[in-house]
């Protein structure tokens, strides 16, 4: 008999004549759809376990990959001036007036710091990108990020203009296929009906692309 009968049923032990008849408790017979709908409530509470294949990356995983990528983009270079703590502390003296220690003054006004950042932009020719402004809260922030030199060249060209062994050879420009150059097979690619699209509008009249076909020229 299931548990569902039996709490039906249940015996009730006070009885007259000390036997014990089964007779149905009105007040607590379950209902069965009640029964059946608190059972798919509780399967549903259960916090399903993480499936990579199923669920693809978690967004730990996608964070952590943002913060290790690294991609080669433009950047203008800047090279702080040799006087640069002169003239930081001359543009101080003009926003905030004469203070006996000038480097500990905080940045706490906005428009004394919109002044005072504007100037040192001005005066240095070194724009602050938004992420950086929320962290100069005072003029010895300001300095450390004046004073920080940027190269507009990427660490693989950096690299490549070193002192290098003989046996290391870092080739800068990359080796592409064209059909209508590459005459060694008579213009056969290795990859038919695969083209290959430059996208980059900073390289598309570098490099040229083709549409995948061969350019085998026939001999009459």
């Amino acid at each position: 008999m299931s548990t569902f009968c039996r709490t039906l049923l249940k015996p009730v032990a006070s009885a007259p004549l000390g036997i014990a008849s089964v007779v149905p408790i009105l007040g607590q017979i379950p209902s069965r759809t009640a029964f059946f709908r608190k059972k798919a409530k509780k399967d549903e509470s259960d916090e399903r376990s993480f499936n990579p294949i199923q669920d693809g990356p978690s967004t730990r995983e996608r964070y952590s990959s943002l913060k290790k990528r690294s991609s080669v983009r433009t950047v203008k270079s800047y090279k702080p001036p040799s006087n640069m703590e002169h003239k930081m502390e001359q543009i101080a003296t003009d926003v905030f007036g004469e203070v006996s220690d000038w480097k500990k003054i905080t940045l706490d006004d906005r428009l004394l710091k919109f002044k005072f950042l504007c100037k040192c932009i001005e005066e240095f020719e070194h724009d602050i990108p938004n992420s950086e402004l929320n962290f100069i809260t005072d003029i010895t922030k300001a300095m450390e990020f004046f004073q920080t030199e940027i190269r507009d060249t990427s660490s693989y060209e950096d690299i490549s203009k070193l002192d290098l062994p003989r046996n290391l050879h870092i080739q800068m420009e990359p080796v592409r296929f064209h059909p209508d150059t590459d005459t060694m097979f008579g213009g056969r690619t290795a990859f038919p009906d695969r083209p290959t699209v430059v996208t980059s509008i900073k390289y598309k009249h570098k490099y040229k692309g083709h549409d995948g076909q061969h350019r085998v020229k026939t001999s009459r």
